[in-house]
């Protein structure tokens, strides 16, 4: 007797439990295996590179890399146990991580000889 949709799209709870039934004992339900989507992953690389030349054999490179330029937090799958025994789980559909890290800048000096 559930209505609307299942997913709540929050890290504190990305889908609601209550849209689950428990299954009778010794079967395993019906819904579909890989069915749930997790979070979106977006993420925006930059690297620029100047090349000078100081001496007819000697080259300097400077390098600037960014990782994770826009500093979007990519969260990771929620927590796939829906049932505790007989009662829904207090974790259900919770994220407690990140699959990438924060914004990373590295700087770099390349003496080419």
């Amino acid at each position: 007797a559930f209505s609307g949709s299942p997913i709540l799209g929050q890290p504190g709870r990305w889908y609601d439990p209550n849209a689950f039934v428990l299954p009778a004992i010794g079967t395993y339900g019906n819904l579909g295996r890989g069915v749930f989507t997790g979070p979106k992953l977006s993420n925006v690389d930059i690297s620029l590179f100047k090349s000078l030349q100081v001496t007819e054999r000697v080259g300097l490179q400077f390098r600037a890399e960014a990782f994770n330029l826009l500093n979007h937090a990519n969260f990771a799958s929620p927590n796939a146990l829906v049932f505790s025994g007989t009662t829904v789980s207090p974790s259900a559909g919770l994220i407690t991580a990140t699959v990438t890290s924060s914004r990373q800048v590295q700087l770099g000096l390349k003496l080419i000889f």
